[in-house]
């Protein structure tokens, strides 16, 4: 029997969202907020490729001060910005960056000095070529989602692809910590969507 899943969960039968845009699920966020809200609370988190505001809309509904950008106009924040040529001031950056641009966006990252966080596939420091970037900018975590998130729920059909986040503070650490982050209960009160 022939399979259509191909390892990094991509299929042949389904092409790529335009321009790499995958709408990020609350719990996605939230999983990382409940580990680290300490180093991204009191100042302001810049979310560099906010699409629909998916990863805002949780951050803001916990009390935190959200500038929100993205170079397409998907309705959210402010549109035409691109996140690789603009300055914007931020205390932290958060944000689930187009996959094909994701080493880009850390080296941007990196340059601000302060704490930030991707969420990329779980295999992404996996490749040769990224390592060298891992061993600079060394993270201080890599929180491993241990559910398999639905980014395109419209398709019907369940996830394929294991996620992760990779947390920085401001400069590299001596170590990185490895977490296991269990699916987070979404309260059925919750404006989040």
């Amino acid at each position: 029997m022939k399979s259509s899943v191909i390892i990094g969960g991509k299929s042949p039968k389904n092409s790529r969202n335009a321009a790499d845009f995958y709408a990020t699920p609350p719990e996605c966020t939230i999983a990382l907020i409940d580990r680290f809200d300490w180093l991204f609370r009191g100042g302001r988190i810049w979310e560099p490729a906010c699409g629909d505001g998916a990863i805002s809309k949780v951050l803001e509904e916990r009390n935190f001060r959200v500038i929100s950008t993205d170079l397409h106009d998907r309705g959210y924040g402010h549109s035409n910005m691109n996140f690789l040529t603009a300055d914007c001031s931020c205390d932290g950056i958060i944000t689930n960056p187009p996959f094909n641009m994701a080493a880009e966006f850390i080296e941007k990252c990196a340059q601000k000095e302060v704490p930030f966080a991707m969420l990329t596939k779980a295999t992404f420091w996996h490749a040769k070529k990224r390592q060298r970037l891992f061993w600079q900018t060394k993270p201080l975590a890599v929180i491993a989602l241990t559910w398999r998130p639905a980014m395109s729920p419209e398709r019907g059909k369940s996830a394929t692809m294991d996620f992760i986040w990779t947390v920085w503070s401001k400069k590299p650490s001596l170590k990185t910590n490895y977490i296991l982050a269990s699916k987070p209960t979404l309260p059925p009160q919750s404006d989040v969507i």
